[in-house]
């Protein structure tokens, strides 16, 4: 088989949503090399994969519908084929890679390591800045951030890793051309333009339910590590670390309040032998490659009187500008401007409800 005809092939498996996971798993132990597929008899396939004789017919030629050549021919330049030297590395090495990827942005960044960041999306201000103290952090050794684009911790590590003149790899759970969650607009274009999407479902796919636990897999096959940062115990993060311990990577965890639900999760991985991050060295020195964050000094302190208010605020937790007005025995027109102040110099972050919190 050509080149050109095996990447068809891996594209047009990668349109057909019935050839799932569990079914790649099984086309790959049985046929070595995949082409070999192609001579096996319809009703091996249709025991092995438990389909009809007319899907069976579908994996021997995947290509033998003209709408499905034209939607392949279309395609070609917007994939990475696993049979491509593209395709990311470690992807390759799990038990049910994609067969092939959609994709906007720079492919080279696959070849870079990886490491995938997921978490809550109702995140509190604690989980959001030390999932952006960690992005910057690794991000400033040379690591590309990993993530779902998921409201929360997802969107705090790409953004953090934006905001650090780095790329960032967000990898979907729709089509490569639907925006999920709409609210997320700036970032996915700005993650287009500066580092890389990608997807493994067929363009104009919806946001489905059922579709991100797939996705999930994907996040921590690319990566060296996940790190997860605030979970609830039935969160879909748990997914992916679990998806990651099976493939054999590296899994963390930040601690959080033991009187927070979302740090159950995270502490149930710290039991279970996830190594506890306190800053990017922790995640560093167990990946290969001897990866280190860059040098920097921190940024001294603002002037007073903005020193006095910036004390105020703290990286756990999120304050009502009327409580930092009492707490210093001022009148909020007089904080409102300080505060102001100290968010344009990149100390402190707005949240909903006129709420501020310390980022450095």
């Amino acid at each position: 088989m050509s080149d050109v005809l095996s990447r068809d092939f891996c594209i047009a498996y990668a349109l057909t949503p019935w050839i799932t996971p569990v079914r790649i798993r099984l086309l790959r132990e049985h046929f070595e090399p995949l082409e070999e597929v192609r001579r096996a008899p319809l009703k091996l396939l249709q025991g092995l994969l438990s389909i009809g004789g007319d899907q069976a017919e579908t994996v021997k030629n995947p290509l033998r519908l003209p709408h499905v050549r034209q939607q392949v021919e279309s395609l070609r330049a917007s994939a990475v084929a696993i049979v491509d030297a593209e395709y990311p590395p470690l992807l390759r090495e799990i038990i049910d890679p994609p067969f092939a990827l959609f994709y906007r942005g720079d492919l080279s960044l696959l070849q870079k390591p990886m490491v995938a960041m997921v978490g809550s999306r109702r995140a509190s201000a604690y989980g959001m800045n030390a999932a952006a103290h960690l992005a910057r952090q690794l991000a400033s050794a040379g690591v590309m951030i990993v993530s779902g684009l998921a409201r929360g911790i997802d969107a705090a590590s790409h953004q953090a890793a934006l905001d650090s003149k780095a790329s960032t790899i967000a990898i979907l759970g729709t089509g490569i051309d639907v925006l999920y969650p709409r609210s997320h607009g700036r970032l996915t274009r700005a993650i287009a333009e500066r580092g890389l999407l990608l997807s493994e479902f067929p363009p104009g796919t919806p946001p489905l339910a059922g579709n991100f636990p797939v996705r999930n897999r994907v996040i921590s096959g690319v990566a060296l590590g996940t790190v997860i940062v605030e979970a609830t115990g039935r969160s879909g993060s748990l997914i992916t670390a679990r998806m990651a311990a099976e493939q054999g990577r590296e899994v963390f965890a930040v601690p959080g309040s033991i009187f927070a639900s979302a740090s159950e999760g995270p502490h149930r991985l710290i039991q279970y032998g996830a190594k506890l991050v306190h800053d990017g060295n922790d995640i560093l020195e167990e990946l290969p490659g001897g990866l280190k964050m860059a040098d920097g000094q921190p940024p001294p302190e603002p002037e007073s009187p903005l020193r006095e208010v910036l004390a105020v605020f703290t990286r756990e937790e999120a304050m009502h500008i009327d409580g930092v007005a009492a707490k210093l025995g001022l009148s909020v027109a007089n904080v409102s401007e300080a505060v102001l102040q100290l968010e344009l110099g990149g100390w402190i972050r707005a949240l909903p409800g006129s709420r501020f919190v310390r980022i450095r």
